[in-house]
């Protein structure tokens, strides 16, 4: 469990990261076994927050995010790949083994960049990665005055170009706490408009900034993009 074996060599960065009683496999699966988080995800309450409250949250967030890209390498032997330095597991990668690293070297993010055919800047610092920071996997605490109560679902996380959280975040579209509800005739209405474009938008333009620095678009992000549309 490479995300556990992170938090025993560095600590927890500042983020809230629930409880691990223990871990298992069967039949090829993998389980962990850790504290209930009570509260909801952004995703599900975001739309019902003040301004007040959202930008907390995103305060709360610049914080914990600043901890773990703080989290250094030893430079005389660094890498691209997981946190015990092995394959990296971004899902646009695991259909392709020659992305998947690991990359050794001065020039490991050039190497990775050669690999996926993102022609973009090969002196990108890099940076420690959730690689999923999307408002599913925010954690909150229940009622008024909401804080951030973990942050969950590091499968992807490792050490990547210092450009790949915020373009993967900026990537990811939500549902946004939309529901279907069944009108007991076998079809179903949605109850808000599934994706809305307008909240998504807000996320990305207006709250994502507050807490990862955005990249160039031109030189940076659109690289990044063509090869994650290319892979989907």
């Amino acid at each position: 469990m490479s995300s556990l074996g992170l938090l025993v060599k560095y600590g927890d960065a500042q983020g809230p990261i629930p409880e691990v009683f223990g871990w298992a496999e069967d039949g090829g699966q993998g389980f962990i076994y850790m504290f209930l988080i009570h509260g909801g995800t952004v995703e599900e309450r975001w739309r019902d927050f003040s301004e007040d409250e959202r930008l907390a949250v995103c305060s709360e967030l610049r914080s914990m995010t600043t901890a773990w890209r703080a989290l250094t390498q030893d430079q005389q032997d660094c890498y691209v790949g997981n946190s015990d330095r092995k394959t990296l597991t971004e899902v646009f990668f695991w259909s392709e083994p020659k992305y998947q690293g690991p990359f050794y070297g001065v020039n490991a993010i050039q190497q990775l960049q050669e690999a996926c055919r993102i022609e973009t800047n090969p002196e990108a610092p890099i940076t420690f990665t959730h690689n999923d920071l999307v408002p599913p996997n925010i954690l909150l605490t229940p009622g008024p005055n909401p804080k951030v109560a973990a942050i969950i679902d590091w499968a992807q996380s490792g050490w990547y170009p210092s450009y790949w959280e915020y373009c993967k975040a900026r990537y990811v579209n939500v549902l946004w706490g939309d529901t279907l509800e069944d009108t007991g005739d076998g079809e179903f209405l949605q109850s808000r408009a599934i994706g809305d474009k307008a909240l998504q938008n807000e996320w990305w333009t207006k709250y994502l900034p507050l807490f990862l620095d955005p990249v160039d678009e031109e030189g940076v992000r659109h690289p990044w993009l063509y090869f994650a549309l290319s892979h989907v």
